[in-house]
């Protein structure tokens, strides 16, 4: 019960403080707010599911100084003090919960919805320490909330840094998720000293360093979050189906078929009809460069180059695949740019197009 004295907060640190700590509140709402509005009208469930998450992270943590804010400032006994905060630390839970589960729907760590049934299990040990032994329900946040949740966050984001790490194209996400960690880190280092022991002990001005601490960390993570890619891009290989690359001519020089690679029928029907696709789209615009058509339920995604024009069709426009079919197309034509022109009709002569393709895509 270490510097319950204090509380309920006074002197003429308490508005400031109850100031700032409701910006805290707003922030993290807001923050929210932009991260729904970015998913609002997607279509894609992936993203949807895990940037979701990120929201409820989000909104755990607002509601979380809610309730610390009233039991601080408007509670006048320990008990009370108490009771409010466990009513957040439940509701806090149930988020965690749900939180997880978005995440653990889409990635197995070790086993899959291990770290869900465990928050479970936290979660109805909290409900019962609430009932039974509610004096000790702060100390025991920290191993049934703080450092189970603290451990998912640091796993999920090694485990998206080291998958873009491997991504070609993808190395600039990389920077903005450890840039992210440099956010959570702020945030977790300020919440921590604006803990009732480290109050105790240094007192109500290292409370107000923790909240500008923690509004640093909010700044960082509106950065990292509204200058992110959306998080589906990490997983274009479920999105991509069929890569062509042609002649102006309309001849397919070379194709790939992602999600069925033994499927070599038709090819030359396909990329006839990618063709008559090209060449609308060279009416619209006769410049070099890319362009999308999005068409029940399909994608296509051309780029046209000096002598190839590259086509994938995909389930969902990213800009992942956008810059590595770009890519695709600067590469052929650069080690092809003495052979394409004059070219006899020898298809042979473009078989290591697939080594480039393996190099780029995988």
């Amino acid at each position: 019960m270490l510097g319950q004295d204090l509380f309920p907060l006074t002197g003429p640190l308490r508005e400031p403080l109850i100031i700032i700590e409701w910006v805290i509140v707003f922030l993290f709402s807001e923050l929210a707010f932009l991260l729904y509005m970015r998913i609002k009208n997607k279509e894609t469930k992936l993203s949807n599911y895990i940037e979701k998450a990120s929201i409820l992270f989000l909104l755990a943590y607002s509601q979380m100084w809610v309730f610390y804010i009233v039991g601080d400032y408007y509670m006048q006994t320990q008990f009370s003090r108490l009771v409010v905060f466990n009513i957040g630390y439940i509701l806090r839970m149930i988020l965690a919960v749900i939180f997880i589960y978005q995440i653990e729907k889409f990635q197995i760590f070790f086993r899959k919805y291990m770290f869900t049934i465990i928050f479970s299990i936290f979660t109805l040990i909290s409900v019962v320490l609430f009932f039974t032994a509610i004096e000790y329900t702060q100390n025991a946040s920290v191993v049934l909330f703080w450092i189970p949740l603290l451990l998912i966050l640091l796993i999920y984001t090694m485990s998206l840094a080291k998958k873009t790490g491997e991504e070609q194209g993808m190395k600039f996400v990389k920077r903005k998720i450890y840039f992210s960690m440099l956010g959570v880190t702020i945030l977790i280092l300020g919440f921590g000293a604006t803990s009732d022991p480290i109050i105790s002990v240094l007192g109500l001005n290292f409370r107000i360093v923790g909240d500008i601490m923690q509004i640093i960390g909010i700044i960082v993570l509106s950065i990292f979050f509204i200058n992110l890619p959306s998080l589906s891009e990490q997983h274009w290989k479920n999105k991509i189906d069929k890569l062509f690359l042609m002649r102006a001519s309309g001849i397919c020089i070379y194709y790939k078929f992602f999600r069925d690679p033994s499927n070599n029928r038709q090819e030359q029907i396909i990329s006839g009809a990618i063709n008559t696709i090209k060449i609308i789209l060279k009416e619209i615009s006769q410049s070099e460069g890319e362009m999308v058509i999005e068409k029940e339920g399909k994608v296509l995604i051309t780029y046209q180059g000096k002598y190839i024009t590259g086509v994938i069709i995909a389930d969902q426009n990213l800009s992942s695949l956008n810059f590595m079919l770009k890519r695709l197309i600067e590469k052929v034509e650069f080690q092809y740019s003495n052979i394409i022109r004059d070219w006899d009709g020898a298809m042979e002569i473009f078989l290591p197009i697939d080594n480039i393709t393996q190099e780029i895509f995988f």
